[in-house]
């Protein structure tokens, strides 16, 4: 009895530690023991050990035939642009042919010449240089300025000796540079004096203007009109005794349509 006892023994024991290694998947440490969970330990604290991180080659495809897609309509919407842009060319060439046609057919058929350059020189008049006078241009008009005081004796419509040598040169170089366009004779008057008074002595003096330009310088008598503005535009300041009486003035108008 006994000594089965001590026979078996051993053979228990190392039944129990051929057990326990098959059992145990985890490795041996270097004492020659089991590293208990060890194994279990690793993969929990780092779960992405043994795997490989790999770019997935269907999102790389999928992001540059987006870029090629989007790439090709730019081009498609710039071609386009591009073929508007010489649509719109060619159809301003076809309006400037066309405006260009009928003003020819205008210019034949009726004398009438609508062009840009033309209307330009039909409504530009040329300044004239009269001694002792002041001229200006006032859009497409011209402006001949003459004091009242140079041309009638004070506080009369008489023109004076020295005005009617100044009126025979103007009506000279209105002959010579305006002589088919209108001109209105336009009198201004400096305040001081009633509207009414202001009118009637410019009126009077206009007139007297009028018939010496047309009876002694021989401008045509349809050609010059007559006009009165009183006090109502000056020129010049009427703050001073020398602005006042500049603005005592007759202007000749000069138009650039003919009469």
């Amino acid at each position: 009895m006994n000594t089965l006892y001590r026979i078996s023994l051993p053979g228990l024991l190392l039944g129990l530690i051929i057990l326990l290694c098959g059992c145990q998947s985890g490795p041996i440490g270097p004492d020659g023991k089991f590293t208990w969970g060890q194994r279990g330990t690793d993969e929990a604290a780092n779960p992405s050990a043994g795997t490989t991180a790999e770019a997935n080659p269907a999102d790389s495809g999928s992001n540059i035939d987006k870029l090629s897609a989007d790439n090709e309509s730019l081009h498609a919407e710039l071609a386009k642009a591009r073929q508007q842009f010489r649509v719109t060319v060619g159809e301003l060439d076809l309006v400037k042919e066309q405006l260009k046609d009928a003003n020819a057919k205008l210019a034949n058929q009726a004398g009438i010449d609508l062009s840009a350059d033309s209307a330009g020189q039909a409504t530009t008049l040329d300044t004239v240089s009269i001694e002792g006078v002041v001229v200006g241009r006032d859009k497409n008009m011209v402006r001949i300025e003459l004091p009242r005081a140079q041309l009638f004796n004070a506080n009369t419509a008489t023109i004076s000796n020295d005005g009617k040598t100044l009126l025979d040169r103007v009506g000279a170089a209105v002959k010579q540079q305006y002589p088919n366009q209108q001109i209105t004779l336009e009198a201004h008057a400096a305040s001081g004096l009633t509207p009414h008074d202001d009118h009637q002595q410019a009126i009077q003096q206009v007139t007297a203007l009028y018939n010496y330009l047309v009876g002694m310088t021989q401008l045509p008598a349809n050609q010059l009109s007559l006009a009165s503005k009183g006090n109502n535009h000056p020129r010049y300041s009427t703050a001073s005794e020398q602005g006042r009486e500049a603005n005592q003035r007759i202007e000749l108008i000069v138009s650039p349509e003919t009469y």
